[in-house]
C-alpha cells in the first residue's frame, strides 16, 4: 500500500509539472525578454515590443522604440524590472491559448513570437500622470458630465462626437454631440444604464443604451481585418434600423 501511495504520489506531482511547466516550444519567446531585463538594457526591451503599446486609460498608447526608451521609467519600475527579471520560465510563464504566453497570472503578456504585447502593472509615476490627464479631461467637459469614474470611449463618426464614461460599478454613461460642437458645449442627448455585451471570446463588445422606443449601440472592434474601423455607431426604432456610422477616429482610447 505505501508503495502504491507512493507511485501515486509521483505521477500526481508529474501531471501537475507537465500542466503548469511551460512547453519547451516556448521557450525561445521568453529567454529573450528575460535576459533583456536582467541586463536592463533598455534598447533591447525596447526592440521586443510589439507596437503600439497600450497603457491605462487616460495614458497615450507607446507609439515605437525612442517614446519607449523617453518613457520607459513610467512603464517599467524597479518592482515589475526584477519581477520579470528573475522569473523562472518553467514555473513563472504559462502559455494561455491564442492570447499569449502570460507571467504571473498576466502581469506581463508575450506573445509566439517573443514581443511583449501587454504590460498590466501601474507604476506610481503613471498613476500621478494619469491623475492628472484625468482632471484636465473633466475640466474640458461641460459641467453637466464632468463627473465620472473612467473615461470607457471618445469616438468620432462623420455626424457625432461619442463618448461613454463609466460613473462607478459599471454604470455607463452616453453621450453624444453633433459633430461641429465641442465637449465643453451642452450635450445633445446623455443616457444612462447603459448595458455591455460580449461576443465570443475575441473581445468585440457593444454597449446599449435605451431611450423610450430608441435604442444606440456602439459596437467596438477588438479583432477585425485590417479594413475594419475602431467601431461603429447604431441607432434603432423599435427593431428598424435608422443609422449606422462608423467611427473615423479614436479621440481618446481607454482599453
Amino acid at each position: 500500500m505505501k508503495c502504491l501511495n507512493h507511485i501515486l504520489l509521483c505521477l500526481s506531482l508529474l501531471f501537475v509539472s507537465n500542466t503548469f511547466a511551460l512547453e519547451q516550444k516556448y521557450h525561445e519567446s521568453v529567454l529573450p525578454v528575460i535576459a533583456a531585463f536582467k541586463a536592463h538594457d533598455k534598447t533591447a526591451i525596447a526592440a521586443l515590443i510589439r507596437y503600439p503599446l497600450k497603457r491605462r486609460y487616460p495614458l497615450p498608447a507607446i507609439k515605437n522604440e525612442a517614446e519607449l526608451i523617453e518613457r520607459f521609467d513610467e512603464v517599467f519600475d524597479d518592482e515589475l524590472v526584477a519581477v520579470i527579471a528573475s522569473s523562472n520560465i518553467d514555473t513563472d510563464w504559462d502559455k494561455v491559448g491564442w492570447r499569449g504566453i502570460m507571467l504571473n497570472s498576466g502581469v506581463v503578456w508575450v506573445d509566439t513570437d517573443g514581443k511583449i504585447i501587454g504590460i498590466n502593472h501601474q507604476t506610481a509615476k503613471e498613476q500621478s500622470l494619469a491623475k492628472n490627464l484625468i482632471a484636465a479631461d473633466k475640466q474640458s467637459l461641460h459641467s453637466s458630465i464632468n463627473s465620472f469614474g473612467e473615461l470607457i470611449l471618445d469616438w468620432q463618426t462623420s455626424k457625432y462626437r461619442i463618448r461613454i464614461d463609466d460613473l462607478g460599478d459599471s454604470n455607463y454613461r452616453y453621450t453624444s454631440w453633433s459633430i461641429d460642437k465641442k465637449p465643453s458645449d451642452k450635450p445633445d442627448i446623455i443616457l444612462l444604464k447603459g448595458e455591455i455585451e460580449f461576443e465570443g471570446s475575441g473581445g468585440n463588445h457593444s454597449y446599449t443604451f435605451k431611450n423610450g422606443r430608441y435604442r444606440y449601440v456602439l459596437r467596438v472592434t477588438v479583432i477585425g481585418c485590417d479594413t475594419s474601423p475602431p467601431g461603429w455607431l447604431e441607432v434603432y426604432k423599435d427593431d428598424k434600423l435608422l443609422l449606422s456610422d462608423s467611427v473615423i477616429s479614436t479621440v481618446n482610447k481607454a482599453n
